[in-house]
């Protein structure tokens, strides 16, 4: 049965990445990744977003193609592939004054099956910790993105104790942008380029 992983929560929140630093990066397998819009976000922001993500999950050799779903895509109609994904964009509001701790995105995954096809990401709680935490709302939905997708590839909601796939993404993390804590470990990236392989 599919697990819902909610991923990322808020006294301490998030979710980024970046290319690990000397990590060389090697053509990899090309996965297609389908954008369903339900927030109606601006398309430079989410441009930007999907820009973000992309060039995280590059550093585990993973080769993304976007597709943007709402209002028909060469192939969002077709049957999802072995190398295809799903990504949601949703609101849920955030109560005004909200100060406890909220998940900013979930991946469906059956680690029986060892497969993950759907992530939900959502908007207006990475817009609000973007606020309150003095972060670019647009490079933290892409760093969300990429944690979710990374989970998805992984086919696991196990977290690491540090960097992107970390479990709690805090204000001070957020504000102070510090590289390595937006990017995947060489343990994460060494288990998602082998997942991918087998999924290919």
């Amino acid at each position: 049965m599919p697990l819902r992983h909610a991923v990322i929560y808020v006294p301490a929140l998030v979710i980024a990445c970046a290319p690990v630093a000397g990590e060389a990066v090697t053509t990899g397998v090309a996965i297609t990744v389908r954008v369903y819009d339900a927030a109606g976000l601006e398309p430079i922001r989410t441009a930007t977003a999907l820009a973000v993500a992309e060039a995280a999950l590059a550093s585990a050799s993973v080769d993304l193609t976007w597709e943007q779903c709402l209002g028909g895509g060469s192939r969002c109609g077709a049957p999802m592939g072995r190398a295809d994904l799903a990504v949601r964009l949703v609101r849920v509001p955030v109560a005004p004054g909200f100060r406890g701790s909220l998940p900013l995105g979930d991946a469906l995954v059956d680690p029986h099956a060892g497969t993950g096809v759907l992530a939900t990401i959502y908007i207006d709680r990475v817009e609000w910790l973007a606020a309150v935490s003095g972060g670019d709302a647009p490079t933290l939905l892409g760093r969300a993105i990429a944690h979710e997708i990374g989970h998805l590839l992984l086919a696991s909601s196990a977290h690491s104790s540090r960097g992107l796939m970390r479990a709690v993404w805090s204000r001070d993390e957020i504000r102070h942008d510090r590289r390595t804590d937006w990017a995947f470990t060489a343990s994460d990236i060494e288990a998602i380029r082998l997942r991918v392989r087998a999924r290919a």
